[in-house]
């Protein structure tokens, strides 16, 4: 590499590793900036593992664990909107409990698909014979 390539590039790294930005989120009294970090960071963490749960929609077998696993980005999303709407008092970050929430109902739904469920005898077989609005006295 050549001597200029390598000056750029460590510069970058230099800049890249300064914790500036971070430090002003959790200064001194900035408790909601404590709070959206924490749930940048909780988002990071879990985003990519619920990515790696929609492995279980493959097979017709895994699909109900899919249903099951769908409560991480719910309980996600519940604590984002505490984060980063209560705590973090930032209604315009609103789309990441949203993208958690959405991961949630994709991952339900996916964990229902192929399911068969029958309808209740009552609705399958009504009886020819009751005319509808009921007629006669009680």
């Amino acid at each position: 590499m050549h001597a200029t390539g390598r000056r750029i590039l460590i510069s970058l790294l230099g800049v890249a590793m300064v914790a500036v930005p971070a430090q002003a989120l959790i200064a001194e009294g900035n408790d909601e900036g404590a709070a959206l970090l924490g749930a940048m960071l909780l988002s990071m963490l879990t985003v990519p593992v619920t990515f790696l749960l929609f492995l279980f929609a493959i097979s017709p077998k895994t699909r109900p664990t899919l249903r099951m696993f769908a409560g991480l980005p719910g309980l996600m999303t519940l604590l984002t909107v505490y984060l980063v709407l209560i705590a973090g008092r930032r209604p315009d970050m609103i789309w990441l409990p949203m993208f958690h929430a959405g991961l949630a109902a994709i991952m339900f739904w996916l964990g229902g698909v192929g399911r068969q469920n029958e309808a209740p005898m009552m609705v399958l077989q009504p009886n020819p014979n009751d005319g509808f609005p009921p007629q006669g006295g009680a």
